[in-house]
């Protein structure tokens, strides 16, 4: 069933030695790869892989869309997508193929993701598989009907929250996320460097005694990008309001459950942390300004 699910990759300003190995690895387990190019500079010289670039930055939602509308024209029904760092398990393809031939209403089969460089994230050490509300687009392998029925990736959001707003509406529309623990995806979130073992260990202590688990970014140097700030702080009110009368979405990111903590967990640390705080302090005011006059069109589930 090698011809059953594709890859694809969307990059920006990716290193072409590890992109080329995530290429030859996905090769092994996949038919079809294709490749969404965000940079400003278009680089298409991949072999045996589909090509798809506007020499600009189109943000994460439109490149895949675009490499989905491809998949789809081509025949296929599934599609795993893929950061450009990140290395695809051996056999994870053949054990995403078994569990869609054995459930029902897949709208999403993911890994567990674990960043490593995270001390105090632990990957579950059993084979045991579980449907859950959330999971990233990395790694994770979408049925096309299920994107297609649900409004597929909403582009205006760009790239911040994405992932959360597309599998609530995948939830929403009536099919479900299965995670298999089995396989285990080690992914990089964000420019971090752990701080020394006994302050890592501190953190780890007092987020445990507490119950919060906020106090762990304490135990690492973050790298804070005013973009990022930017389109974090925009798209948690532009969600809210697109989703409204199906609950809060996008807080579970940030270990809170509504815009009072995201100001506490998110907004506040961003700030303070930041190298370059009056771009920060900038880029929040600037994305809550604009998420407050985003004017979404509500959705509604259509089961």
């Amino acid at each position: 069933m090698i011809g059953g699910i594709a890859a694809g990759i969307v990059v920006f300003n990716a290193e072409k030695e590890r992109l080329e190995n995530n290429i030859s690895r996905l090769k092994k387990q996949v038919k079809d790869v294709y490749i969404f190019d965000n940079s400003n500079v278009s680089d298409g010289d991949y072999d045996g892989v589909t090509y798809l670039s506007e020499n600009k930055n189109c943000g994460i939602a439109y490149a895949l869309n675009r490499i989905m509308e491809q998949a789809k024209a081509d025949g296929y029904k599934w599609l795993i997508t893929m950061d450009q760092d990140s290395l695809i398990p051996d056999g994870m393809v053949h054990g995403f193929e078994e569990s869609i031939r054995t459930h029902e209403n897949i709208g999403i089969i993911c890994p567990q993701v674990i960043d490593r460089r995270r001390t105090y994230l632990q990957a579950e050490d059993n084979e045991a598989e579980e449907y859950v509300n959330f999971c990233i687009t990395s790694a994770s392998c979408t049925s096309i009907e299920a994107w297609e029925n649900c409004g597929k990736f909403d582009e205006w959001m760009f790239i911040d929250l994405v992932d959360n707003d597309f599998c609530k509406r995948i939830t929403l529309s009536g099919y479900k996320i299965l995670k298999l623990n089995k396989w285990i995806l080690d992914q990089e979130f964000g420019k971090i460097t752990p701080k020394s073992e006994w302050k890592q260990k501190f953190w780890v202590g007092v987020s445990k005694i507490l119950h919060n688990q906020n106090f762990v970014k304490f135990s690492y140097k973050k790298s804070v990008s005013p973009l990022r700030v930017y389109y974090t702080n925009r798209n948690i009110i532009y969600v809210n309001k697109k989703l409204n009368k199906y609950g809060s979405i996008g807080y579970e990111n940030y270990n809170c459950k509504g815009y009072l903590g995201f100001i506490i967990s998110f907004m506040i640390p961003s700030i303070l942390r930041a190298q370059d705080k009056k771009s920060v302090l900038k880029a929040t005011i600037q994305g809550v300004c604009d998420g407050k006059r985003s004017k979404p069109g509500e959705w509604s589930a259509e089961i």
